[in-house]
């Protein structure tokens, strides 16, 4: 019997020591924003924090999330599934989607691991359907709350905005790293609304915030608009919309620095992994969030790891997708990557520009409940051909409409742009687009030149038709039945037009709209042995 004791003391000393030796995860998550930094060739503005970041780890050419769309983009994140396996088809609040009832994520997984989580401004897949929380966060404030002062509201700090929400992002961060555990190992997922549309003024920000100037962007510099290149020189309310884009991401890299300096404060930079990227491209700029275009789906994705990486750096074209976070994370944690996962862990990646995954995809369902915005797609790129399948393409729909009053409002701006026949052609493809689109991404990155039905390209458009079809029939999407499609679209319509009736966003009943009949219950055998290729 005291052999027995002796031995499970021995087994709780060896599980204290790995637990300790684990590495902590810091997860630099922003809204919004696609690659138009210097780390990835646009030095339109400087971005120093980045620019660091990008020197001390390895710079992913090619990373996609599965869906230009937060709710989507995020419910990838926590759970590893796409859209249509996870539940999250689009937008979660007050819009009736929500995972499926006991969906594994990897915030469990660390969790029992002996992982302290945290997160600070929203997880993106509140729901009113939960009576438990699938990503039990640790330590999760509200948007208005700062834990370091336990200032909020009316008592915050003075700012352009009250509640300065960037500034408590930072404040909570520190507030997490000064409670830690001595010895506990952590994730925490460091997140700020400022990149996110509106972009016209220090968002969230305190007055006064130490090493803060608030810089101007020249607007010399600025020599096409983001997500159409050269093709769109962007005047007057176009210039305007660009550049404070381009401000947001200075004010996205101040923030980078000061939560990195607080990691190298409290002792942690040597052994956190930090990844930094994004839920999306842009907002508010025609062929972004919400479409299939490199501009909406493409992220950047910066990995720092201190003694894991050999080649500081490098750079990567080892294709990554949202899918993969959940399996690197685990992976990290010295965790077995479940099975059910079509993911892949990126470690390996970190020195040997390999995977495992052959192709990047994405699903996109809908954003919000506006009609105008449910447009399923599905997308599937090698990483030098890239296919585009609009399930209502070729059809009278139109993508936009007035209705999409802020696409709606570029598009005039476009239309003023005498002369601009390529970005009319585009405006066109954007609208009403085909059912399938082929893009060649080495020699035409931002996807003027749909090459579908070409001779020359019957090949590759061949080979991506088959994989896109295979990899759909592997992922049971839904959206391959026409019947299905079809009485889907009978709900959407049903719910956005009770979802009018009832105040639109403003509506309080936030179980008022139901799709449940297409959120089944999670089965922990689904999607077995489903890896994508």
């Amino acid at each position: 019997m005291k052999c027995f004791y002796f031995l499970l003391l021995l087994l709780t000393q060896a599980v204290t020591v790995s637990a300790m030796e684990r590495p902590n995860i810091l997860f630099i998550h922003m809204e919004d924003m696609g690659v138009q930094i210097p780390a990835y060739g646009d030095y339109t503005v400087a971005t120093p924090n980045l620019d660091k970041l990008a020197a001390e780890g390895v710079v992913f050419e090619r990373a996609h999330v599965s869906a230009a769309s937060c709710a989507s983009s995020r419910g990838t994140l926590f759970s590893g599934l796409y859209p249509h396996q996870n539940g999250i088809m689009g937008f979660v609040q007050q819009h009736g989607f929500y995972y499926r009832d006991g969906i594994p994520t990897f915030i469990q997984d660390l969790k029992a691991a002996g992982y302290h989580t945290g997160l600070t401004y929203k997880n993106g897949i509140e729901s009113s359907h939960y009576e438990g929380k699938p990503v039990p966060f640790d330590f999760h404030p509200k948007y208005t709350e700062n834990w370091l002062t336990g200032l909020t509201g009316k008592n915050a700090p003075k700012s352009k905005i009250n509640p300065p929400l960037v500034s408590y992002s930072v404040d909570n961060f520190q507030y997490f790293l000064e409670n830690l555990k001595e010895g506990q190992p952590f994730y925490f997922q460091a997140q700020t609304p400022d990149s996110h549309h509106v972009w016209d003024r220090p968002h969230f920000i305190r007055d006064g915030e130490p090493g803060w100037p608030y810089p101007e962007v020249d607007r010399s510099l600025i020599k096409g608009t983001p997500g159409w290149g050269n093709a769109l020189i962007p005047t007057g309310p176009l210039l305007e919309k660009v550049s404070h884009y381009y401000r947001a991401i200075q004010r996205v890299d101040w923030y980078v620095g000061r939560i990195l300096g607080l990691l190298e404060e409290h002792g942690h930079a040597e052994n956190t992994l930090v990844i930094f990227s994004a839920d999306h491209g842009p907002s508010h700029l025609l062929r972004g969030k919400t479409t299939p275009r490199e501009f909406g789906l493409r992220v950047p994705f910066i990995v720092r790891w201190p003694g894991q990486i050999k080649a500081l750096g490098a750079r990567s074209e080892s294709l990554v997708s949202f899918v993969d976070l959940y399996p690197t994370f685990v992976d990290a944690a010295g965790l077995d990557i479940p099975e059910h996962l079509p993911g892949y862990s990126i470690l390996p990646a970190l020195n040997a520009n390999k995977t495992g995954r052959q192709h990047l995809y994405s699903a996109f369902v809908a954003h919000t409940t506006g009609i105008h915005q449910y447009w399923p797609t599905r997308t599937v790129t090698d990483g030098r051909w890239k296919l585009i399948h609009h399930v209502f393409g070729n059809g009278n729909r139109s993508r936009y409409s007035e209705k999409n009053k802020a696409i709606f409002s570029l598009n005039k701006q476009i239309d003023s742009l005498a002369g601009n026949a390529l970005a009319r052609q585009l405006r066109t493809l954007s609208e009403v687009p085909p059912a399938f689109e082929l893009y060649d991404l080495k020699n035409d990155p931002d996807e003027h030149h749909n090459l579908i039905g070409t001779d020359k390209y019957s090949e590759a458009e061949s080979k991506l038709r088959k994989r896109l079809v295979n990899w759909r029939r592997d992922t049971a999407d839904p959206f391959l039945d026409e019947a299905f499609v079809n009485r889907f679209s009978k709900v959407y319509q049903k719910n956005y037009d009770l979802w009018k009736s009832l105040g639109g966003d403003k509506m309080k009943n936030r179980n008022a709209l139901d799709f449940s009949e297409f959120i089944p219950v999670w089965n922990p055998t689904d999607y077995l042995g489903k890896r994508d290729r």
